[in-house]
């Protein structure tokens, strides 16, 4: 049994286009524009809703076959919750030098699609 299904494709999908839209503008050495960072929030949010509903699961008592899909789901929730830190204005922003904002991005969402990938390869393909 799986949370959202279609939720995670959808953030999965999402967070590959924010990394190669924000990989280009790196290597092009451009700020991100304003409309990707209302594709990436939502992405974001993806993946909290995501994590909250595995944690659900978990606690009514639906067990994933094998312990590592907790380790990648959680690592999952702490890369969404990176994703929001990062927008202007966010906790994890202060911390990003000038004109790598773009490269932080694509480092992120790279990030959190594979481990989006991997927690549901536990998930269920661990059967």
């Amino acid at each position: 049994m799986h949370a959202f299904r279609t939720l995670l494709w959808a953030a999965v999908a999402i967070h590959a286009a924010v990394f190669l839209a924000a990989f280009a503008l790196d290597l092009a050495r451009r700020r991100l524009p304003g409309w990707l960072w209302g594709v990436y929030l939502p992405a974001a949010a993806m993946v909290v809703v995501q994590g909250l509903s595995g944690v659900a699961l978990y606690v009514s008592g639906s067990r994933p076959p094998d312990s590592l899909h907790l380790v990648y789901g959680l690592l999952s929730l702490a890369g969404g919750v990176a994703a929001f830190g990062l927008r202007p204005g966010g906790f994890l922003r202060a911390s990003i030098p000038a004109g790598r904002e773009a490269r932080a991005v694509a480092l992120v969402s790279l990030t959190v699609a594979a481990l989006m990938l991997r927690a549901y390869q536990t998930g269920t393909l661990d059967r």
